[in-house]
């Protein structure tokens, strides 16, 4: 695309000519004749200028550069906008997989993609638009928002509830006990029994193997938009 309709896209100003084409973004070092490179300093322009990009994104504290360029407010919010635009996520498949397990009463949204190998249990109500990757467990009563990505491996424990939008990453462990016991007399321990849940709020994202455990009595919940 023309750098002028990418500057348009992303509220830049154009530096320069703006009928240079861009397909890709790409680093320095690696720049290509239709690649665009993010300057984020002063510091790293003079590698993106000697590059062989055919552009520059660039901050308000970045000089006229050498080159063409588009300059924005906010280069790192402009940098994953150009990102998605120029190089987007594969498409869901939107189909259950024959190897996925489903249990009584379960209420899936449209379309869903359930990958091989999910199990969900019974009462669970997934919403639309829903990606579950490979391998995923899913627990009884559990509710599962729109648009909500679960990449393979995941596993959703009974009765949580989780927002739309949100991002659970490879190997996340939602609404396991957390680690509580009482000590007996002989000094010997107890587990104390967790019975409460998990609340993940609209467009929370969790990285890999990272786990949110349930409350002993009540809710763990994760607010709004927490990364």
């Amino acid at each position: 695309m023309r750098l002028a309709d990418l500057a348009r896209l992303i509220g830049g100003e154009v530096l320069g000519d703006g009928n240079v084409e861009v397909t890709g973004i790409a680093e320095s070092h690696a720049a290509g004749a239709s690649d665009l490179v993010l300057v984020t300093s002063r510091r790293v322009l003079a590698d993106a200028e000697a590059s062989g990009a055919a552009a520059l994104l660039v901050g308000p504290d970045v000089e006229r550069p050498a080159r063409s360029a588009v300059r924005v407010r906010n280069p790192r919010l402009a940098f994953a906008l150009v990102l998605e635009h120029l190089l987007p996520d594969r498409p869901a498949a939107w189909e259950i997989h024959p190897t996925s397990v489903l249990g009584a009463r379960v209420r899936l949204g449209s379309p869903v993609a359930l990958g091989p190998c999910v199990v969900v249990e019974d009462d669970v109500v997934i919403g639309d638009r829903v990606v579950i990757g490979a391998g995923t467990f899913v627990g009884r009563g559990s509710v599962i928002g729109d648009e909500a990505r679960i990449y393979p491996n995941v596993t959703v424990r009974e009765e949580t509830e989780i927002g739309r939008r949100v991002i659970l990453h490879p190997g996340v462990v939602i609404g396991a006990a957390g680690f509580g016991y009482a000590r007996r007399e002989d000094g010997r321990y107890h587990k104390i029994p967790h019975r409460g849940r998990v609340v993940l709020e609209d467009d929370v994202e969790i990285g890999a193997n990272a786990t949110v455990d349930r409350a002993t009595l009540g809710e763990t919940r994760i607010g709004r938009g927490t990364k």
